[in-house]
């Protein structure tokens, strides 16, 4: 085949689709609006530093959508990866193992042994269930089975959601925790191991996947953007960029929030106005203040340690530089911490400032030296958007589908379409899901060559 098939986004999933793609043998061009690819994924050098915007890990290591797709197109050597599993928790002035896996948490020593023993009643059954099975608890929230724990196992499910979906339990579909538990049970097949690139940033994986792509051929156009995808007689037949230039196509693929892409992007006739009223629901955010800090002195070797109870504000520590030294320059080190917030907080920077203050007291109370090490800080309020939310009623397939029905040559990828998974991991597998409808599209149309 020797379509050429533009991308809009070059964030995690028009990069994995792009490069699935490549592989194929099917040319590609990538539009992005920003100057460099990523996405939300996008790091910035501040003050020497490599800061990640906002807190990412690959979850279940090898067994991640991304590293399957860099093994497909054979590129997985070149991502270097730490495995990030030195984890604990901080409760009543000590730390506690994180478990690694189920029959660890036999070993959880801030947890009585009988409200472990209900932890196992609660997560074994689920870690054996079936991705099928799953579906039918997607509209119920994880609350709905943990509300009569005691406050600490209560904190290991709030530690869980921290770790794989930066927000609290009671904003997570039991579905998609399920899905998690599953993917990190080795009896399955999975793995509970976390990784960062080795060479700082995460941003790295998108670079690589840029690379490939751009080696096969295929353009990445930065600074660029499209006004006006064009629709006639229900099939794509090209779109208006940002110059006011009309490109010829038979194939689109959209990779940012679908409920955006359709107001933003399409006249009002296109779409049916119940389907449009469903995307639209998909318009749910969550909100993190998050803060990075440099420090002059190392505080802990561990990589994450999780404070545990209600009166810390701060959810998760994260020690960049003990995952990999690269992010820092030599003698400092990074670490950023973060909480859940309700959405209006991240507008009012006296919201912002208060949290943040809160969070440096919690760290100095856990390390003495943490005041005294502190070289800077920089706080970041971020409203997440929909594809980030796990709520009830708003996960797997109930998100954007990757084909609108009655519409040809027009596809949707990215963590806000059909797709599980944590992150940047859920906007790959949308790639991969959605390849074998591209493909077949593609079979059955003649080539345009630009």
């Amino acid at each position: 085949m020797t379509q050429n098939v533009t991308i809009i986004g070059a964030g995690v999933g028009g990069l994995t689709m792009a490069a699935l793609l490549a592989k194929e043998g099917i040319r590609t061009t990538t539009y992005e609006k920003y100057g460099k690819v990523g996405g939300r994924t996008a790091s910035i050098t501040y003050k020497n530093h490599i800061l990640d915007n906002g807190f990412h890990i690959m979850p279940f290591y090898t067994q991640s959508a991304i590293y399957q797709i860099l093994k497909k197109i054979g590129i997985e050597s070149q991502l270097k990866l730490g495995r990030v599993d030195d984890i604990a928790f901080y409760s009543d002035d000590s730390f506690h193992i994180y478990p690694k896996g189920i029959l660890d948490l036999l070993k959880l020593s801030m947890v009585p042994l009988k409200s472990r023993l209900a932890l196992l009643r609660i997560l074994l059954p689920l870690a054996f269930s079936s991705i099928e099975k799953t579906e039918s608890w997607d509209d119920t929230s994880l609350v709905d089975i943990t509300k009569n724990l005691d406050e600490k196992t209560n904190a290991f499910f709030e530690a869980v959601c921290m770790l794989a979906f930066a927000d609290s339990a009671k904003n997570i579909s039991l579905g998609e925790f399920a899905r998690t538990i599953i993917r990190a049970n080795p009896f399955k097949g999975g793995t509970s191991e976390f990784a960062y690139p080795s060479d700082g940033g995460y941003d790295k994986i998108s670079q690589i996947l840029s690379n490939y792509i751009q080696s096969k051929g295929n353009s990445i156009l930065l600074n660029s953007s499209i006004k006006k995808i064009l629709i006639e007689n229900n099939q794509v037949t090209g779109f208006i960029d940002n110059k006011g230039n009309f490109i010829e196509t038979n194939c689109i693929v959209i990779s940012y929030p679908a409920y955006q892409a359709l107001k933003q992007l399409f006249d009002k006739e296109v779409f049916d106005q119940k389907f449009l009223k469903k995307i639209d629901n998909l318009n749910d955010t969550t909100a993190v203040i998050e803060v990075h800090f440099a420090l002059s002195k190392k505080l802990d070797t561990r990589h994450v340690v999780f404070p545990v109870g209600e009166k810390y504000t701060a959810k998760g520590i994260f020690f960049i530089s003990n995952m990999t030294p690269k992010v820092s320059p030599k003698g400092e080190h990074l670490i950023i911490t973060g909480t859940p917030v309700p959405p209006q907080y991240v507008k009012s920077p006296q919201k912002i400032r208060e949290t943040v203050e809160k969070m440096k007291e919690e760290i100095n109370a856990i390390y003495p030296d943490f005041k005294s090490s502190l070289l800077w800080e920089r706080p970041m309020g971020w409203s997440l958007v929909e594809s980030v939310v796990k709520k009830p009623g708003k996960v797997w397939k109930s998100k954007m589908p990757h084909k609108v029905n009655g519409i040809d040559g027009l596809f949707f990828v990215g963590d806000s379409t059909v797709s599980y998974g944590i992150g940047t991991d859920s906007a790959a597998h949308s790639s991969i899901l959605c390849l074998p409808k591209i493909l077949e599209y593609l079979r059955q149309q003649k080539p345009i060559i630009n």
